[in-house]
């Protein structure tokens, strides 16, 4: 056979899709399980392989993708999940790998990249009335169960820098914005930080999920006949603000149904959402859900952002210029609503 050609120094890899034979090959070596199937679920923020062990039991490895935030923020998470589980909360807690880690550094030809090992979370995303209720009780119990988290703090905090500062840092690397539309954008930042800081000293302060948009918990029910939710994927988890917690669900099916105000469907399901996070014991003032609209909004500029700072990976087809600029008549809209229930 011919000798392979020399690797082009001109090649720089940007992000790299481990083969899921790969992560079988890892977990076996780094957890001692030995896996029996492995496969990819989806490439995204990180990429995540489903696996099954030969003794039948079920898992999620999940190789967390370089961001531009920086560092991994893995063992403020997987202390916290440690920290839930142990309080009885329905999170799908890591698997520790060899000599107790928390997580596994593998070097990639683009820089060391995290592997991590999750509990697979049994059921199926809420749909119902009835799940989106004991969705909202189960975040409410989160809150509560990590008031005295006392781990390793989180790396970042989701607070104006986090959710709209690095959103126009992105953005500024934009390599087809124009500076009229740059301007649009940084005036919108500034009035956001504006909003917030005027409101932020009434308002309640949580450990956040993060991204509680209805697709990062299952329902199910367990052998008891009870019905009970698992929440995963806390990886932009970190204090915060009670108000961004909970703007996330609206905020997803307003960006998914393309609505610029709440049409039935969401009003009926927010209210329930809703009911059930004050059944579970969590308080909601007046300042929190008055709130709304500013984190709806800054919700939607750190969504923009994650996909603008990853232009390496995902390419500006993610962000289109143009619909960076529909997104202007979004914010304005959304700024009017009101969801106070």
């Amino acid at each position: 056979m011919p000798d392979a050609p020399p690797r082009d120094p001109a090649l720089v890899p940007t992000h790299t899709t481990a083969a899921p034979s790969s992560i079988a090959h890892w977990v076996t070596q780094h957890h001692g399980i030995p896996v029996q199937q492995c496969h990819l679920i989806r490439r995204g923020l990180n990429d995540n392989y489903a696996l099954r062990s030969a003794d039948g039991i079920r898992y999620v490895a999940r190789l967390y993708s370089i961001r531009p935030r920086g560092s991994f923020n893995a063992h403020f998470e997987i202390s916290l999940l440690a920290h839930l589980e142990a309080k009885g909360v329905g999170v799908a807690a890591a698997v520790p790998a060899t000599q107790g880690r928390a997580y596994v550094e593998l070097q990639f030809p683009e820089g060391p990249r995290a592997l991590a090992l999750f509990r697979h979370a049994e059921g199926v995303n809420p749909d119902t009335l009835e799940e989106l209720e004991l969705t909202g009780r189960a975040l409410a119990c989160i809150h509560e169960a990590a008031r005295d988290h006392a781990g390793p703090p989180s790396r970042y905090v989701l607070d104006g820098h986090h959710l709209a500062g690095r959103t126009l840092g992105y953005l500024q690397a934009y390599p087809e914005i124009s500076a009229e539309l740059l301007e649009m954008y940084r005036r919108l930042v500034h009035r956001l930080l504006e909003e917030l800081a005027a409101a932020e000293g009434g308002l309640t302060r949580v450990i956040c999920h993060g991204d509680t948009h209805g697709f990062n918990n299952h329902v199910h029910t367990d052998p008891a006949g009870t019905r009970k939710t698992v929440f995963f994927d806390f990886d932009d988890a970190g204090p915060g603000f009670l108000a961004y917690d909970l703007s996330v669900l609206p905020w997803s099916y307003l960006f998914r149904k393309s609505l610029k105000e709440p049409d039935e469907v969401l009003r009926e399901r927010w209210t329930h959402y809703l009911r059930g996070y004050r059944a579970g014991g969590g308080e909601v003032s007046e300042s929190d859900l008055a709130a709304l609209p500013l984190f709806l909004q800054l919700r939607h500029l750190w969504n923009l952002g994650e996909a603008a700072g990853r232009l390496h990976h995902w390419g500006t087809n993610s962000v289109p210029v143009d619909w960076l600029q529909k997104q202007l008549e979004v914010f304005e809209a959304w700024r009017r609503l009101d969801l106070r229930a």
